[in-house]
């Protein structure tokens, strides 16, 4: 009976660290928040067997920030963005990287949608997780802008906070859990 209660509490403790670990994680490392608009100039735009190419001058800058992305600040030439973009690229595609103020940021696309702009440019927006120094990595909304002048591209990232209603709904599956262990205890100690 005792080693039967002593696997029962092993399996319940190991489920319980396996659905919680993840979650404290990620609830202990903040989701990154806010915009990021990063600008570069466009090298070019072709188009060639139905396949849309974009190629990017490095480096490229900074241009404005808001939430966690304040922590970079704004900065020239701290960024390398990644070149050629195509619409046949592999996904994941690293769009930039880069470094400012102790800090560093990138993007890892992982879906891209191209669609032509007045006067021959290009939008291209998708989603990709976005990582920051000290912020666990996040899903992100992208857009980017290419005109056909090659003046330059901007790319601007939106993330949004995370949703109360995931942790509340977290913390009353561990209140569950202990008020199961709680019961059981009782049982065990009028048992004996």
């Amino acid at each position: 009976m005792i080693i039967r209660r002593l696997l029962t509490a092993a399996v319940l403790t190991m489920g319980i660290a396996a659905f919680a670990g993840p979650a404290f994680a990620g609830a202990m490392t903040p989701s990154v928040y806010g915009t990021i608009d990063v600008s570069g100039g466009s090298g070019g735009i072709s188009t060639s067997g139905g396949v849309t190419t974009i190629t990017f001058n490095n480096p490229a800058n900074i241009f404005s920030v808001s939430g966690a992305f304040d922590e970079l600040m704004t900065c020239s030439g701290c960024v390398k963005l990644g070149t050629p973009l195509s619409s046949n690229t592999s996904l994941p595609f690293s769009l930039f990287s880069g470094s400012n103020n102790g800090n560093d940021v990138s993007l890892s696309i992982t879906s891209d949608t191209f669609e032509t702009t007045g006067g021959g440019g290009y939008s291209v927006y998708g989603s990709g997780w976005v990582s920051l120094t000290n912020y666990a990595t996040t899903l992100a909304s992208y857009s980017m802008t290419i005109p056909s002048t090659g003046s330059g591209a901007s790319v601007d990232i939106y993330t949004e906070t995370p949703e109360p209603g995931a942790f509340v709904l977290f913390g009353a599956g561990l209140l569950g859990c202990a008020v199961f262990i709680g019961r059981r205890r009782r049982a065990m100690k009028l048992q004996a």
